[in-house]
């Protein structure tokens, strides 16, 4: 039996409304396209389940048992989708007409490109930067365009690729997925591509913004440390740690003169996280923990 064009991962926590938005528009959006859409749920205590049960029969739901984070999640989605190509989506997207019809056609056209990413818009109409800081702004070009990686905000990745390279790297909670893979793409001999004539509207993070999370944080820095010894040896690594070290006193004082001006929980987090970052470069594990242990670690940031 032939399996869809496209498979659409989304990963969501606690974020039904925009989920609600994002699985319209992708709906809506799907053209002449085959498509299947799965949305793995990373614990939520909203009324997630309920709504894509009820709205949205049609899509699988995956339900995990706390926050396993993006990589994790991902995988689990990836693991159960059967689509010729797969595209990675936050729940605070809007994808537009066209633009995976689009995709799925340059894919299909260039059997180099191992992954693509569209154009990413701010809600007032703006491109959203996607290069690092030393990166070429590719995301300013008006043509299709290679790239060293793009936002797993939306990315779209052939099914070849993936099952030369492997899955996200699940030592990564959040954050630096999409480099890793991307790096490990090009590694294999495809290249990445970003495609301005696809365009998607992308919120920018807001399930992750509406108040300071610790672990996503500090996880952040883990995730950093953890790629920088992956892809730039030890050299690179131990300079990363000293200077996580230097900065870690300037960073309690900085803390400690705002402290005024902050509330006393949002203060309390933020020095415990400075604290688990600083114990974490020290001592690690670098490694998530549960490819150390096997265990999910407890949530603390529900």
């Amino acid at each position: 039996m032939k399996g869809p064009d496209l498979s659409i991962i989304i990963i969501t926590y606690n974020n039904s409304k925009l989920l609600k938005d994002c699985i319209q528009s992708v709906a809506s959006s799907r053209g002449g396209l085959a498509l299947e859409t799965i949305v793995t749920d990373n614990g939520s205590h909203d009324d997630t389940e309920q709504m894509v049960k009820m709205q949205f029969p049609e899509v699988r739901l995956i339900r995990n048992e706390g926050n396993l984070g993006f990589a994790r999640a991902n995988n689990r989605g990836i693991a159960e989708s059967r689509g010729r190509y797969v595209m990675l989506l936050n729940d605070d997207t809007r994808i537009h007409a066209g633009a995976l019809e689009r995709m799925v056609e340059f894919m299909d056209s260039n059997p180099s490109a191992g992954a693509c990413g569209p154009k990413l818009l701010n809600t007032d109409g703006t491109p959203q930067r996607q290069s690092g800081l030393l990166s070429l702004p590719f995301w300013r070009s008006d043509k299709p365009k290679e790239a060293g990686f793009v936002m797993g905000a939306c990315l779209m990745v052939r099914r070849e690729a993936i099952d030369k390279v492997g899955t996200l790297d699940e030592n990564l909670f959040f954050y630096n997925e999409d480099m890793d893979w991307c790096r490990r793409i090009r590694s294999a001999g495809y290249k990445v591509y970003f495609l301005p004539g696809a365009e998607v509207t992308h919120f920018g993070g807001y399930s992750t913004r509406r108040s300071f999370n610790r672990r996503m944080f500090v996880e952040g820095f883990r995730g950093g440390l953890y790629f920088c010894r992956k892809h730039y040896g030890p050299l690179a690594f131990q300079a990363y740690r000293l200077i996580l070290v230097l900065l870690f006193p300037l960073g309690i004082i900085g803390l400690t003169i705002t402290a005024p001006f902050r509330r006393f929980r949002e203060y309390a987090e933020k020095l415990k996280a400075y604290f688990d970052i600083f114990r974490i470069t020290i001592f690690g594990p670098i490694e998530y923990p549960w490819n150390v242990n096997g265990q999910i670690p407890k949530p603390d940031d529900q």
